[in-house]
């Protein structure tokens, strides 16, 4: 995607690839964190995190602390198997929380040219795109974290952990993404963000917005053995 600024990485996808987006994982959610334990008995060739896979986290303790039972079990997978990970505008900065985790904003797979990104480093509004570059500021949030004593981060995260996410349909989403990826430069683009959980197809690529976890419960494979298609695969919690 030449006219976004993108910090992208190339990755060789497997078949049967899992990608999932968009959990908003709270304290508590058993159906992920069954979900993360099925992968780690039986793990998937490879695993995306496609953003926002936490409702919020951050490098801070509390926010570490809160989400401590499904970070603990994305390391154990990433042990397992490939775990890749684009941050989300829920979840950013967090790679030194994911050790063995590969990060980038972007991966893109040449040969079958695919992109893979959590969308809303993409998104063509101005005001969006400045809002979004300034709470990805790491140092940012650090200053405000020392300068209130963790108080008044502390007391965000706890109201912003209490919002419920929004589960519906866009209005005009075909308009919007046409505009939006208009100057795309990959055949197929793959994105989360929207919560749509669906497949576009433009005179020249093809949209896939995956579906939310948080409001779905599934998430797709990716199978690439003659055109790349998605099976999306919906999770019963056990």
């Amino acid at each position: 995607m030449k006219s976004e600024k993108l910090k992208v990485k190339e990755v060789e996808l497997k078949n049967n690839a899992v990608i999932i987006a968009d959990v908003h994982y709270k304290k508590g959610d058993k159906e992920f964190l069954n979900l993360l334990k099925k992968w780690i008995e039986n793990p998937p060739p490879q695993v995306f995190f496609l953003g926002d896979i936490f409702h919020l986290l951050l490098p801070f303790k509390y926010l570490i602390d809160y989400n401590k039972e499904a970070i603990d079990l994305i390391n154990t997978l990433s042990y397992k198997t490939e775990v890749y990970y684009t941050p989300g505008n829920h979840d950013f900065n967090v790679d030194t929380i994911f050790p063995n985790v590969v990060f980038s904003d972007a991966f893109i797979y040449k040969k079958k040219d695919i992109l893979l990104t959590h969308g809303d480093l993409t998104c063509k509004d101005y005001i969006y795109k400045v809002y979004v570059k300034i709470i990805r500021v790491l140092a940012v949030n650090k200053i405000l974290h020392i300068i209130s004593f963790n108080f008044l981060n502390n007391w965000l995260f706890k109201k912003i952990l209490k919002k419920r996410t929004i589960c519906k349909k866009m209005k005009n989403f075909e308009k919007k993404i046409k505009e939006k990826t208009k100057s795309n430069d990959y055949g197929i683009i793959i994105e989360g963000h929207y919560h749509q959980g669906e497949i576009l197809h433009f005179s020249d690529r093809i949209y896939i917005n995956l579906p939310a976890f948080v409001c779905t419960k599934s998430y797709i494979l990716l199978q690439l053995e003659n055109n790349p298609i998605i099976k999306e695969i919906s999770y019963d919690g056990r």
